[in-house]
């Protein structure tokens, strides 16, 4: 593991994926990330690249050719360089290779970067196109927050830009979208976990609260069109995991009727040759 430390939290992430492993806060002497106990789900803070979600059968038509990819895409499980490492932050590299381009045909180059100022956790995304031609791609978070009550002792505040769309699920491809109003705040229970994520357009910044506690969580994902806001549901007891994931997304699974054109996808981004991608958000460990 890798560990970025100051007065305020530690930070621990691994070359494999370039996943957030783990935040403490020492003010809190409190675990934030999810520990990764595969009792419920053996990850922490997953990238999904080049896709979010899961591809119509698995399968997608890039380039005149159809190419195998499983959900979330590949990054996650592949070894990253580290390129820069000092006492603020780590600069992850995966670049493109045979590898990769048996699932995905673009010459690229992902950069993940981890920084701490104070009690925030910022995490910045670079994807460069290294190719000839224009390449397409989707890149999303998925960091897992502990809950440390029940569920619905939980709450999330919003804060939104312009109309907001909640995207509905059917099984793991969209399907409608509505307009939502006033969303403002949202009390979690397990039930509204039965279809699997909810998924909301045009939101800047997402508070994980407790009605127990006075420290939140803030994420903060200015300009992102998507977030996902997911845990495991159990049926049989109507209960979830001990965690909620909030995934600021560039990216979107494909929809139940999808051509399975990777090019025509929900939410796609296209870069020229040459061109770059950048973006960031921001995890704060907040106290009333």
């Amino acid at each position: 593991m890798n560990i970025l430390e100051n007065d305020k939290l530690i930070i621990e992430s691994k070359n494999s994926g370039a996943e957030l492993t783990r935040i403490y806060s020492k003010d809190l002497k409190k675990e934030i990330l999810w520990n990764g106990d595969s009792t419920h789900w053996s990850r922490h803070s997953p990238i999904l690249f080049p896709i979010v979600g899961r591809l119509k059968d698995n399968k997608t038509y890039i380039e005149d050719k159809f190419y195998n990819m499983s959900q979330h895409g590949f990054a996650r499980d592949m070894d990253f360089e580290i390129i820069y490492n000092d006492n603020t932050s780590i600069t992850y590299r995966l670049i493109s290779s045979d590898e990769t381009k048996k699932l995905y045909p673009y010459s690229f180059e992902l950069l993940i970067k981890y920084t701490i100022i104070n009690n925030s956790i910022n995490t910045n995304w670079i994807v460069l196109n290294k190719d000839t031609k224009d390449m397409y791609f989707s890149i999303g978070a998925h960091p897992a927050f502990n809950i440390y009550d029940d569920l619905c002792n939980y709450y999330l505040e919003f804060k939104s830009r312009d109309i907001v769309k909640r995207i509905s699920l059917e099984g793991p491809y969209f399907n409608s979208v509505k307009e939502v109003y006033n969303l403002n705040n949202l009390r979690l229970e397990p039930k509204i976990f039965e279809k699997d994520a909810l998924i909301y357009t045009n939101i800047d910044s997402i508070n994980l609260k407790s009605n127990k506690s006075k420290d939140y969580i803030n994420i903060n994902f200015k300009d992102f069109p998507l977030v996902g806001i997911w845990t495991p549901y159990y049926k049989d007891t109507n209960s979830t995991a001990p965690f909620v994931c909030i995934e600021p997304w560039f990216g979107l699974a494909d929809s139940v009727n999808s051509d399975k054109i990777y090019t025509n996808k929900a939410y796609i981004n296209k870069l020229k040759p040459l061109e770059s991608f950048n973006s960031l958000y921001t995890i704060t460990i907040e106290k009333e």
